[in-house]
């Protein structure tokens, strides 16, 4: 594929979004868990409390010109920080790039019932878009819950309320937003609220099993995701990453003993990147699964 002027500006403007979106993750996972406020007081060094300036908050070069240091105190100012601002640029980067600028190839072809049998429009530019903004918002969430369970803090509820109340609305006014329906002869918004329910269903069952091995405490995180992913991709995906999920905790436990199965973070970072890779190769996975009836 060949990119034209107009395409290197979308991924460009992509980059410098999901950069962003990146900073304030890092905002959502150090102030959530603690009960803080996402917006007051303003981003500042930790260390000294002074707020940080605009030009030194640009995502990813800042800390590079910075030298990895506060410009006032001379802290140090965490690698994490670029780290997962560069991680979220490259996930809007990606999922641009497949969806709006190649014109969904990951996507498998959506059947439309037609009077002649069944037809495969091709999608447009804006459903496009729509499709990538819903599967970023799961993929952000899952990050931000894997970033918290790694700094051994419990993983929020709240942190999943804006992805689940977006997964289970946004379809019901705009279906299209669901690549694979669940089922036939069901149009319209019953058919995206058919299917974000068996998802989450689907989900939430082989997400309670996943997370049996893990502390009482800590299961409800792994269990929410496991509830967002099958919400957004469908049961099929919300069955199968389960499995993942569960059976890498499982061999896990096995290999290294039953504390390994203890942290959370191992498990919440295997379910975002399976479902990364799940929406990455979506039409070749959709091959192998079994028609919807």
């Amino acid at each position: 594929m060949t990119l034209g002027p107009t395409d290197w500006l979308i991924l460009a403007w992509l980059f410098v979004l999901g950069g962003t979106v990146g900073s304030f993750l890092n905002v959502v996972v150090h102030r959530l868990p603690a009960g803080m406020s996402l917006v007051k007081p303003p981003s500042h060094c930790p260390a000294c409390g002074e707020p940080i300036r605009w030009y030194d908050n640009v995502p990813v070069f800042a800390w590079m010109w910075l030298r990895d240091r506060c410009r006032d105190c001379g802290a140090r100012i965490s690698p994490r920080y670029p780290m997962v601002e560069a991680l979220t640029a490259g996930l809007f980067v990606l999922l641009g790039a497949l969806g709006p600028v190649a014109g969904g190839s990951n996507l498998p072809a959506r059947p439309v019932e037609a009077a002649d049998g069944l037809v495969f429009p091709e999608r447009s530019f804006v459903e496009l878009c729509g499709i990538c903004g819903y599967h970023l918002l799961l993929l952000c969430t899952l990050l931000c819950a894997a970033l918290i369970a790694w700094d051994g803090r419990r993983v929020p509820g709240r942190l999943f309320l804006p992805a689940l109340v977006v997964g289970a609305s946004a379809p019901l006014m705009w279906p299209r937003l669901l690549p694979v329906p669940v089922t036939g002869g069901w149009i319209g918004w019953v058919r995206g609220g058919i299917q974000t329910s068996i998802g989450g269903l689907a989900g939430g069952g082989i997400g309670w099993l996943a997370s049996r091995p893990l502390p009482s405490g800590r299961r409800a995180g792994l269990w929410l995701g496991m509830v967002s992913a099958g919400v957004y991709l469908g049961w099929q995906a919300g069955l199968i990453l389960g499995a993942l999920v569960g059976g890498v905790s499982l061999l896990g436990r096995r290999a290294r003993g039953p504390r390994a199965s203890s942290s959370p973070s191992s498990a919440l970072a295997w379910l975002g990147a399976g479902a990364l890779a799940w929406i990455v190769g979506w039409s070749w996975i959709d091959a192998w699964l079994p028609p919807p009836g």
